[in-house]
């Protein structure tokens, strides 16, 4: 809850009588106008907390200590929680008074200078920099690194706490989540189809909110139509779940409810089938104003944390989620949120995410959104991120196993056990001709096939034996490997240029070499005049040189571009103690730096090996000495 309504609850708390909008209005130093605005906010997360009387206003005590309950789970509580607070608003607010913070995180001075101990820290390895002026923080440094900061502070928010099953059967009190589980795994299995273990989760706590919704008189009071998208088999896929629900909850799902069910189902983008629920049929469902409203929220965040939140499964479950907001929204009322404590506590800077996606809805249609429906947005924002840190660590794969279904599930199941830390199991698929539109990184298959498929094929026994599992293995790692030698090869496309590229047939000295290198930089504007002497500088201290190679290089990496000077020497450069016959002089913008670490140890190490080295000196031009080391990337 915002600070300026606890504030304003603990005054009426505290007030021996009744107080008028003007006497609160100037104990907070706002406007009697913003007083109100407050009050209605507040009732309409909790109805009837403030009462209003020809005296002026007055505050359900019980009703206030229950809010004030809850705001204290968004007040950060360990050091780790605090030092993402602070982080999080320096960059959104550009600068804070330290007392100020600490009033907000109720601690003192003493034990925030602690934190900003690890502040520092934090920002520094960001590229960034904490500036206290007479008690005034704030940070300084590109916002592009800022913005990188953030969204590495929410993927490892979403990683560490998001909503799991053993939260969700805490959160939502009589619902046996469990039995929804295996309901709609059942349903999936008897209908034939795959549900992936992200997607399923993703749909037993729809299925939990919902069925809260409706025990509480919540049901979708929306009219429209039933999507004209939705065809006859998933409608009784999503059916069949739903009457299995509302017969073990005693609760009855209306028909637009049921159709947003069975869009959720369609919405794995193409998992099921090639031709669902898609970002375009969905917008003709929701309508052109709630499209654009998705679409600006989502926008919105990714040029503010730079993570793309746009893939079609999500933005579909986002579109519906906003057009029933809306609707519950014309309706008079918001839904109580049994996640809201739990979000709030556990991640606070996804919370706050959904806060300005709260803020753009009420730009743009006038409606203020109360916690509980601000901690929905987030659950959408944190899931979203959840899976991407999940896939970002783990192979897709797909696998063809014609009849899956007789096989008992035993070939899924053994791979996913397995293969738990390396895998996720995207679809199954029966049909020979769906291996055409696979689009993971991995195809496990029970049959041989004739088709021309370009993903990485691995076929195995229908019953799954030690020896396939070995080859699955096997598979991955060479995926693997091969995935990091093209993120190598790109790096080094981006940097080696072929006006930065040359074989010289006549010897200089290590002196001269440095200065010619570094004017050619200069010349094509990556450096200015410092850089030969940082150069040297750097050289002078230790050594650059590895046996027949050197790589000089700047110790402060600060240049107008990035960049890697090659030249190849037919005659040996006398550098130290060594008689060098490579160079490679880098140079590195500060945006940039994180290459450094990714390519100075991985050329080094493949320069090391004698064999490795004579290859790449046979190198004519800068694509050719690319693909060499790139194919030497282990």
């Amino acid at each position: 809850m915002k600070k300026q309504l606890l504030q304003l609850i603990r005054t009426l708390k505290q007030a021996d009588s009744p107080m008028t909008s003007s006497s609160l209005a100037n104990h907070l130093n706002v406007s009697p106008r913003s007083v109100k605005s407050y009050i209605q906010e507040i009732n309409q997360t909790l109805p009837d907390t403030i009462l209003s009387s020809q005296k002026g206003y007055t505050i359900d005590v019980t009703k206030a200590d229950e809010l004030l309950s809850e705001s204290k789970s968004a007040i950060p509580q360990t050091s780790e929680e605090r030092v993402a607070y602070i982080i999080n608003n320096l960059i959104k607010r550009g600068m804070i008074n330290a007392y100020d913070l600490c009033d907000e995180m109720f601690i003192a001075y003493s034990t925030m200078k602690a934190d900003l101990v690890e502040v520092r820290k934090i920002l520094k390895k960001g590229d960034l920099q904490l500036i206290n002026q007479n008690d005034t923080l704030m940070v300084t440094g590109l916002e592009k690194n800022k913005r990188k900061l953030l969204s590495s502070l929410l993927y490892s928010e979403s990683r560490n706490n998001f909503v799991n099953y053993e939260k969700m059967s805490s959160s939502f009190e009589g619902i046996d989540v469990m039995f929804i589980k295996n309901t709609i795994q059942e349903v999936f299995e008897k209908h034939h189809y795959f549900i992936n273990d992200y997607s399923l989760e993703n749909l037993i706590l729809h299925s939990a909110i919902t069925i809260d919704r409706i025990r509480n008189g919540y049901a979708t009071t929306d009219t429209g139509k039933v999507p004209s998208m939705l065809r006859s088999h998933e409608y009784e896929l999503a059916h069949d779940i739903i009457e299995r629900l509302e017969e073990k909850f005693q609760l009855r799902f209306n028909e637009i409810e049921v159709a947003e069910f069975t869009m959720l189902i369609l919405s794995r983008a193409s998992n099921l089938d090639y031709e669902t629920v898609t970002v375009d049929n969905v917008r003709q469902y929701v309508g052109e104003e709630i499209y654009q409203l998705a679409d600006k929220i989502v926008k919105d965040f990714g040029a503010y944390f730079y993570i793309d939140l746009s893939q079609p499964e999500f933005f579909v479950r986002f579109c519906l989620h906003i057009k029933n907001l809306l609707v519950r929204s014309s309706s008079g009322y918001f839904s109580k949120n049994p996640l809201t404590s739990t979000i709030k506590q556990n991640c606070p800077l996804i919370y706050d995410a959904a806060v300005n996606s709260a803020r753009i809805i009420q730009e743009k249609t006038g409606i203020n959104l109360n916690d509980d429906e601000i901690a929905y947005i987030a659950f959408h924002i944190g899931g979203a991120l959840d899976l991407q840190s999940s896939l970002s660590n783990k192979l897709t794969v797909t696998i063809f196993c014609p009849g899956y279904y007789n096989l008992n599930n035993r070939l899924s199941d053994a791979i996913g056990k397995r293969f738990s830390d390396d895998l996720i199991i995207a679809d199954i698929l029966t049909q020979e001709e769906d291996l055409d539109r696979v689009q993971s990184d991995l195809i496990i298959s029970t049959l041989p096939t004739d088709r021309r498929i370009s993903v990485p094929f691995v076929e195995v026994s229908p019953i799954i034996k030690e020896a396939d599992l070995e080859l699955i293995k096997n598979k991955i790692s060479e995926i693997r490997k091969n995935k990091k030698k093209e993120i190598f090869r790109e790096h080094l496309s981006a940097l080696i240029k072929e006006e930065l590229f040359e074989v010289c047939d006549v010897s200089f000295s290590k002196e001269e070499t440095i200065h010619q290198m570094a004017e050619k930089l200069k010349e094509l504007d990556y450096v200015g005049d410092a850089f030969e002497m940082d150069v040297l500088e750097r050289d002078s201290i230790s050594s650059t040189a590895f046996d027949a190679f050197a790589i000089p290089h700047a110790m402060k990496m600060h240049e107008k571009k990035t960049g890697i000077n090659i030249r190849i020497c037919k005659s040996q450069i006398e550098w130290d103690e060594n008689e060098v016959k490579l160079v490679m002089m880098l140079c590195f913008n500060r945006n940039d730096r994180y290459l450094f670490n990714e390519l100075f140890e991985p050329i080094s190490m493949i320069l090391i090996d004698p064999d490795n080295f004579n290859e790449v000196l046979k190198a004519k031009t800068a694509q050719e000495f690319i693909n060499i080391l790139s194919d030497k990337i282990s």
